[in-house]
């Protein structure tokens, strides 16, 4: 399949027909809207849902633990939203499972063991066996385990925990996947644009998500936190389906693709897919680029993480929201980063397309600012005692400075190494998420019955730190410049040279 993706198949110079030829068939008439931005569509609503799977389980786990279980020591230091003092006792949700801090945190990243797992082999089977039907099955098998959730619980944390592994090996295959079927796709000028309206999708799905589940979880008309992942677990399956029967593996495979838009891709894409080329392992393990690029993932991650598994937590313990305000306050932290990155992406293909900076230094400005704005932020939120409106105030704006990463480390591994983004994104993005399993179980150790405005203090300020110590890294050893491995080694005639600067 892959092999049939290559820049050799061109428009007939000679043929003034607006269809442009098919690899293995005839094509239809061309759709109006472009068909990489229809792509873009069902990889916006796959986002959505790969975010929608994952986070339900945050603001569910709320509803679904015995408060007395969990109960601190010191949830009394700070006033009711209505500024009355606070009773310990008086806002424990009923919930049926006897679990602590402990246990919930290993509950909540256990995901991340099975994500961080299936990146570097998701990544290579994207490039080898192609992308589209790895993406779908995962989100389809992800979506089937989400309906087995409640069933799951019931029979204890440990089988819980099991099913979240297998749903983390499932969806860790779409990032890598994604950036190999862009490497078909994309332009070079297009990256951000198109990386960031994927990105786009996972905001706008914790954005949805949050609330929903706390509205679905506090009204027990709605059949209370079961309905949460049958409702999820059904759209995912949804989405499944029709992107297994409307999107293809890569423009030459389009049976609806013009002309002049398969001639554009095929002019101002990077070297195309060749599935028998082997990974230059030895080269792209020992690369500066590489390494930086994970560690600055890595350090990005457990701020994002902190914030989108365990604020629901803090909220409810130390600010005292309840569930459903809960819900709506954790989507507009996550609504702040999907308008900021709609700004952000344009920006930064904007600079590359004018080449007002070269391409390492557009990467390095953006990731500064995407990771030391949210630093600061999340420094002075603990300053701000029990100030509710200051804390959301400075952590919508971290969100919103943390966008700036989608112009910085996003679109590097498509950057360094277009031939083998899946692989290097697997590498990188598996890096990263280790701060996805790490994140909840420090978290759990500082609030283990006692869950009070210091220990979040401590919290706050190591995860400012590590946001500092990430722009560091990438700053001093970080690179966009296209590795010699990284492509092959020759360059078609349709296409542009990379400029020097990139």
């Amino acid at each position: 399949l892959t092999d049939r993706c290559r820049t050799d198949i061109m428009p007939e110079k000679g043929n003034k027909s607006k269809y442009a030829p098919l690899a293995g068939g005839q094509r239809k008439r061309p759709d109006l809207l472009p068909t990489r931005y229809v792509l873009s569509v069902y990889l916006f609503c796959g986002f959505f849902m790969l975010y929608a799977l994952r986070v339900n389980l945050s603001v569910a786990i709320v509803a679904m633990v015995n408060g007395t279980v969990a109960n601190n020591s010191n949830g009394g230091e700070c006033p009711a939203l209505d500024g009355s003092i606070y009773n310990v006792t008086s806002d424990m949700e009923n919930g049926e499972f006897q679990w602590d801090e402990n246990t919930q945190g290993l509950i909540l990243g256990s995901f991340f063991y099975g994500y961080v797992l299936s990146q570097v082999p998701g990544g290579r089977l994207a490039e080898l066996l192609g992308a589209k039907w790895l993406l779908g099955g995962g989100i389809m098998l992800t979506s089937l385990l989400t309906l087995l959730t409640p069933v799951a619980a019931y029979w204890g944390p440990s089988a819980l925990m099991a099913l979240r592994v297998l749903e983390g090996c499932c969806e860790g295959v779409m990032f890598p996947s994604t950036m190999a079927l862009l490497s078909h796709w994309c332009p070079r000028h297009e990256r951000s644009r198109m990386i960031s309206f994927n990105v786009v999708g996972t905001s706008l799905g914790t954005v949805i998500t949050l609330p929903l589940t706390g509205q679905l979880c506090s009204n027990p008309i709605f059949g209370g936190w079961p309905t949460v992942f049958y409702l999820f677990g059904s759209l995912g399956c949804l989405w499944s389906l029709a992107w297994a029967l409307f999107v293809y593996e890569c423009p030459e495979l389009h049976p609806r693709i013009s002309k002049k838009e398969l001639h554009y891709i095929q002019r101002h894409r990077d070297n195309s897919h060749v599935a028998s080329a082997q990974v230059p392992w030895r080269l792209l393990l020992s690369s500066r680029a590489v390494w930086s690029l994970g560690v600055t993932m890595f350090c990005a991650n457990w701020g994002f993480y902190l914030l989108l598994i365990d604020l629901p937590n803090y909220l409810k313990s130390v600010l005292h929201y309840p569930l459903n305000s809960n819900g709506y306050q954790n989507g507009m932290i996550h609504m702040a980063c999907a308008l900021s990155t709609l700004l952000c992406a344009p920006a930064a293909d904007l600079l590359r397309k004018y080449k007002v900076f070269a391409v390492t230094t557009i990467r390095k400005i953006f990731q500064t600012i995407g990771l030391v704005g949210p630093a600061l932020c999340l420094g002075c939120v603990p300053l701000m005692g029990c100030s509710h409106h200051l804390a959301i105030t400075l952590l919508i704006l971290g969100m919103s400075l943390y966008a700036f990463t989608i112009g910085g480390q996003s679109p590097v591994a498509l950057d360094i190494a277009p031939h083998f983004a899946g692989t290097v994104m697997g590498i990188t993005n598996g890096m990263g998420n280790m701060a996805g399993m790490l994140a909840p179980l420090v978290t759990g150790y500082f609030t283990e019955h006692n869950e009070s405005l210091g220990q979040w203090k401590k919290i706050f300020f190591l995860a400012s730190t590590i946001y500092m110590l990430g722009a560091v890294v990438f700053v001093l050893f970080g690179s966009a410049k296209q590795e010699e491995w990284g492509a092959l080694p020759h360059v078609d005639s349709f296409q542009e040279p990379f400029a020097s600067s990139e």
